[in-house]
């Protein structure tokens, strides 16, 4: 029994000491551990890359209310889009679409707003531009130009500018003057003066020196924390500049708007009545270039009769028209700054569908190519043009290369000796040749090792019956000159070789 209430008593223990040691890890690990959770930013999804506008969508339908982007303006033409019509209470937003309103389109467009309809749209379109003469049907009639097409009266500028130079003389005369007469004062009485405020004004420079060194640190701080404390969207937003504000009518603040990338529009105020909706282009001037500057753009506006401007809404019957610089602005990108979301809200009309309708109608490369550099475009066709004259002409007739096939054994031959018979070494032929003849004779017929020549030719007669006296010619004659000769001498020695 003992023993059994030992291993217990162990067993207890053990078990006792693992339970403080699992205690101690989940207090360590409490104590040293905290649990945080962090949003990462993956960037847009697929959908939101393929639509722009995809978040001002979710917005509207967050608040009841149905929005459709289309990549086209197709809904302007049938005012149906996939079994889906366009209803008289609903809202088009154009983005892109500046001078892409044919006449019939503009007709259709216009009496459906009259209807109720309510069109957003804005004076931008960079797939066209200001480079062509064409026009907007809807901003002609009711009087607005994009800055980019807005050309002032230039003999009137012109004008002013001279009578602003002359008052500018003027004034720089007089303050010439002025400034002699008081230097010549001043001078007579500040002789005294001098040496004391030498001295004290080397003391006030260290100290300056020291303050400034003091402020310049502080301002690399302040600097440094600024540039920590910047927002995600203070680059998108531009919140670095002054807003533009737009005052509604049913609100009692103004509403902000980041109108910073396009310039403000101008209208004519004389003829057309601005109701509900004017726009504040709040710019602030600091320096005096910026003064002469803005003086010279009133004189233009004024000359002009024509105002500026970001955003502008007009009746139109039971609708509306909103015309902005910027139709970005509800963007994915931007629709989070300032006040752009609110103001979506209150331009569209909830009772029905808003229909964002992007432009994609740009012009071909060609188009492009000759509009940003026709130069370049000429010179390329000329030296094509160059290129292919030189390519169609021929001087002389075509030279082919021969492929000539593989010389057999017996050219070679052929040509080797016809090389030593020009060369009158052909005797070296015959000598090699009859070596051989004589060298086989004595080796076959030892007898004839010590025989005269006539005996042997006697012998080479009988064996290959050639006459005797061509034999002899053949193998001991040293005039042959001729190359009917040399080719009999070569057959018969050639016979005797093989007889042997």
């Amino acid at each position: 029994m003992s023993k059994k209430s030992l291993s217990l008593r162990q067993i207890i223990i053990l078990l006792a000491f693992a339970a403080v040691v699992i205690a101690g890890l989940i207090y360590w690990a409490i104590s040293n551990f905290r649990w945080e959770e962090k949003e990462i930013d993956l960037g847009y999804s697929s959908e939101a890359k393929r639509n722009d506008f995809l978040a001002a969508e979710i917005f509207l339908r967050k608040h009841g209310v149905q929005a459709t982007s289309i990549k086209n303006l197709s809904l302007l033409d049938d005012h149906r889009w996939r079994n889906i019509p366009l209803g008289q209470d609903d809202t088009i937003v154009l983005i892109n679409a500046n001078k892409t309103l044919t006449q019939e389109r503009y007709e259709r467009l216009y009496e459906w707003i009259e209807n109720g309809g309510t069109l957003i749209t804005s004076t931008q379109n960079p797939f066209i531009g200001s480079h062509t003469d064409e026009e907007d049907l809807l901003l002609r009639d009711f009087g607005i130009t994009p800055a980019a097409d807005h050309v002032p009266d230039l003999a009137q500028s012109l004008f002013d500018a001279f009578d602003n130079k002359d008052e500018e003389d003027e004034e720089q005369e007089e303050s010439e003057e002025d400034s002699t007469e008081a230097t010549d004062s001043q001078n007579a009485e500040q002789l005294p003066k001098q040496e004391a405020e030498e001295t004290a004004k080397q003391e006030s420079t260290k100290q300056e020196n020291k303050e400034e060194a003091k402020q310049n640190d502080k301002k690399s701080t302040t600097k440094k924390t600024k540039k920590e404390d910047k927002p995600e969207n203070y680059y998108r937003c531009s919140l670095g500049d002054e807003p533009n504000e737009v005052e509604f009518a049913n609100e009692e603040k103004p509403l902000r708007f980041d109108f910073s990338r396009y310039d403000p529009f101008f209208y004519q105020d004389e003829d057309y009545d601005e109701s509900e909706i004017t726009a504040e282009n709040e710019t602030s001037v600091d320096t005096e270039a910026n003064t002469a500057e803005a003086s010279t753009e009133e004189n233009n506006e004024s000359t002009d009769d024509s105002e500026t401007s970001h955003m502008v809404y007009f009746e139109v019957g039971a609708g509306g028209i909103t015309i902005t610089s910027d139709n970005t602005i509800w963007s994915n990108r931007r629709i989070d700054c300032h006040d752009h979301a609110y103001a979506l809200w209150s331009l569209a009309n909830h009772n029905g569908r808003v229909w964002f309708l992007s432009n994609q109608d740009a012009p071909s490369l060609a188009a492009i190519l000759w509009r940003n550099a026709p130069y370049g475009v000429l010179a390329a066709m000329l030296a094509l043009l160059l290129w292919l004259w030189t390519r169609s002409q021929r001087f002389g007739p075509i030279f082919v290369n021969k492929e000539t096939a593989r010389r057999s054994l017996a050219e070679h031959i052929f040509a080797s000796a016809m090389l030593l018979w020009r060369n009158q070494q052909h005797p070296q032929l015959l000598t090699l040749l009859r070596q051989q003849i004589f060298a086989r004779l004595v080796q076959q017929h030892p007898q004839l090792a010590q025989a005269d020549k006539q005996q042997r030719s006697v012998f080479l007669q009988e064996l290959t019956g050639i006459d005797l006296a061509a034999i002899q010619r053949a193998l001991y004659a040293e005039d042959l000159h001729q190359p009917q000769e040399f080719a009999n001498a070569i057959a018969h020695l050639q016979t005797i070789r093989k007889q042997l």
